[in-house]
Parts: structure tokens; C-alpha cells; sequence
């Protein structure tokens, strides 16, 4: 291959990401995105605070928050495991070592009733 092929295509791999960037379509690119609400929803699925969900999932709590606001978008891995945490969030938990649902500290016990004085 030349040099001036090998530029050629750095020159239209570089366009084709402007393209993306600026929300053209650019044929042959797959995106693999995660709706924000599914990344709630999976935390809401396990029982998981926005922190506890960064800690299981190794992530830092403004990337969860960066997920749920859409942001940002989990890449890789996270985005795995949050789609599994969505159809089976015991199987991520589980895996990661993450005590169960019922004797996790972080679960908020309801405040009693304010007495009303007479």
C-alpha cells in the first residue's frame, strides 16, 4: 500500500467521524447505544442506589449519573453488564460479590409517622 492510500483513508476515516459527530448518518457504522432510562431502570431493578451501582459495576458515581442523564454512554463492558443487570440483576450482583438485596446496608428503612402534638 502507498503512502498517499494510507492517507487517503486516514483523511476519510477523520470525515466519517466528523460526520457522526456532527449526527449525520455514515454508512456502515453500527452504534451500540443503552437508552438512559434503561440504565434506571436496571439500577432501580437491583435495588441500587446511583453509588452502589458505581461501586458493582467499577464505575465512579458521576459516570452513573452522566448514564442515567444520557450525558454519556456505558462503553464495552459496562454496557454489558448493564444490560444483563436489566434482565437478571442477580446475576451481576452475584458475580460481583455484592451482598443480597435484603441484608444490604444501604436499604432506607421508612421514617416513623411525625407526632402531632395536641
Amino acid at each position: 500500500m502507498t503512502m498517499g492510500r494510507v492517507f487517503d483513508g486516514i483523511i476519510e476515516g477523520l470525515e466519517q467521524a466528523l460526520d457522526h459527530a456532527r449526527g449525520h448518518a455514515v454508512p456502515g457504522l453500527k452504534e451500540h447505544r443503552v437508552a438512559s432510562d434503561l440504565v434506571a431502570e436496571a439500577r432501580e431493578r437491583a435495588g441500587l442506589t446511583q453509588a452502589e451501582m458505581a461501586t458493582v459495576l467499577g464505575a465512579s458515581l458521576g459516570t452513573v449519573r452522566k448514564w442515567e442523564s444520557g450525558e454519556r454512554q456505558p462503553s464495552g463492558a459496562a454496557r454489558t453488564l448493564v444490560r444483563i443487570m436489566h434482565s437478571n440483576p442477580a446475576i451481576v450482583l452475584e458475580a460481583a460479590g455484592w451482598p443480597a438485596k435484603t441484608t444490604r446496608p444501604s436499604q432506607r428503612r421508612q421514617r416513623p409517622a411525625a407526632r402531632r402534638s395536641t
